[in-house]
């Protein structure tokens, strides 16, 4: 496998833990052929630049922070959207002369790509420099573009990942709720966070049957087997799901059911021991989510799309036709830079919004960049695929040309590229890269 395979490879791997970024660094420097990467982003202290992971293929070298005014990645932050990506091919020392860092590692290349956030903010860089020039390359680029949106995405993830665990502490005082159910299932004591989770004063909890309380389809699913599991000396720790009456939707609880047993040595009852972890689940699905699609248009995002692929092939039904659809939009640029970049964000949820209720229900759509789409569209072999494919790409089409932006009629045009996936094909990369390259044609034959 080669250099860039590989780093290919890493981009539809899905992220583990922190490591992530050093390998992520590490794949740019081979693609790029540098000997130092980095991902930095702007400090909360005013006038410097953090580096939050660094890569030296000969040493290992930790995070820093430096003055960004007379640095290269003071320029990138001065670039504006669509133009993201920076390259000094050679003799950066005379472009930098006061930047100490370019001195002392003997620096005379850098090239950089901006990372943008959900409003087109920038959020970080990515970097690589090296002792020798650089060769602008359009592999490089866009391995760059690529990188880029995947280390935004896990960052995003990181920081969520932060935020539960910061979560986690508080509940554990906060939201803390504890019981001793006794063998006739019946609460003997409570703690506060029950009155306070049903509503209920002390003395309406007291006494009264587990059922009672949680309602009886709740505890006969749920509820019950885990006691009666405890009762019987087993100590168990699980998830469940309950929904007191003043809530309109159901909790998560974290549950502790620990045996209790009296001084002759009988079980007599159950400590339950539980904290609702209702906004942890729903941080960790929204974690989940930004992993796999995009905040834009809510579409899969191109993890999901090589996801998805990988599980499809190879094709295991005779009577099944499978057509790649590689989309761009037309001219997407005029319509930022002419109408700004809100009306850009409107046009490109608006055609996610299409290819959303335009799919049947094997299909699959995702946006992967920019203005760019992938549809998976699956046809039947007796009902002329090839015409039902072109058909369904001009109700698109019709769609996409009468859009309503603020009021106003907007049209957008696109370029398309397909290719028909065969039954033995193993490749993702290969089937979307053909898709990719038809697109580019056809695009390039409007232009003629």
């Amino acid at each position: 496998m080669t250099d860039t395979e590989e780093a290919l490879a890493l981009l539809a791997a899905p992220c583990t833990d922190e490591r992530f970024f050093q390998r992520a660094l590490k794949a740019l420097a081979l693609v790029t052929q540098c000997r130092w990467a980095a991902f930095g982003r702007l400090s909360k202290t005013p006038g410097k630049a953090e580096v939050i992971a660094f890569c030296d293929l000969k040493q290992t070298i930790p995070g820093f922070e430096f003055d960004l005014k007379g640095s290269p990645c003071e320029a990138i932050y001065k670039l504006r959207y669509p133009n993201t990506h920076i390259l000094y091919s050679s003799n950066l020392q005379q472009h930098f002369p006061d930047f100490q860092l370019i001195k002392d590692l003997g620096i005379q290349s850098y090239q950089a790509e901006l990372i943008l956030g959900d409003h087109g903010e920038p959020v970080g860089h990515i970097m690589v420099m090296d002792s020798l020039p650089q060769t602008p390359s359009a592999k490089s680029n866009e391995f760059f573009r690529l990188l880029a949106q995947r280390i935004g995405v896990e960052y995003k993830r990181l920081l969520v990942s932060k935020q539960l665990n910061m979560h986690q502490q508080i509940i554990a005082t906060t939201q803390h709720m504890m019981s001793f159910v006794s063998a006739d299932f019946r609460y003997q004591i409570i703690s506060q966070g029950y009155e306070t989770l049903f509503d209920l004063p002390r003395e309406q909890i007291i006494g009264r049957h587990v059922a009672d309380i949680h309602g009886k389809e709740i505890f006969e699913q749920r509820l019950k087997p885990l006691l009666e599991k405890s009762l019987s000396g087993e100590a168990l720790q699980t998830q469940t799901v309950i929904q007191p009456p003043k809530y309109d939707s159901p909790i998560y609880l974290n549950v502790l059911h620990t045996p209790f047993q009296d001084e002759l040595g009988n079980i007599t009852g159950v400590i339950v021991s539980a904290h609702n972890i209702t906004e942890l689940n729903q941080l960790q699905q929204r974690t989940e989510y930004l992993a796999y699609h995009d905040n834009l248009t809510g579409l899969p995002n191109r993890l999901s799309l090589f996801n998805h692929l990988s599980h499809l092939l190879p094709l295991n039904c005779e009577s099944r036709k499978v057509a790649v659809i590689y989309m761009d939009l037309d001219e997407f640029k005029l319509v930022n830079d002419l109408h700004g970049h809100h009306t850009g964000d409107e046009v490109l949820n608006q055609v996610g919004s299409i290819l959303s209720k335009h799919r049947q229900q094997q299909d699959f759509a995702a946006r992967i960049g920019g203005d760019e789409f992938v549809i998976i569209k699956h046809f039947d072999d007796t009902d002329n695929p090839e015409q039902q494919l072109q058909q369904h790409l001009a109700e698109l089409m019709t769609t996409m040309r009468q859009l309503t932006i603020s009021g106003d009629q907007f049209s957008v045009n696109a370029s398309w590229g397909t290719h028909w996936v065969s039954h033995d094909e193993q490749d993702v990369s290969a089937l979307l890269s053909s898709a990719d390259s038809q697109m580019y044609r056809n695009k390039k034959a409007k232009l003629m």
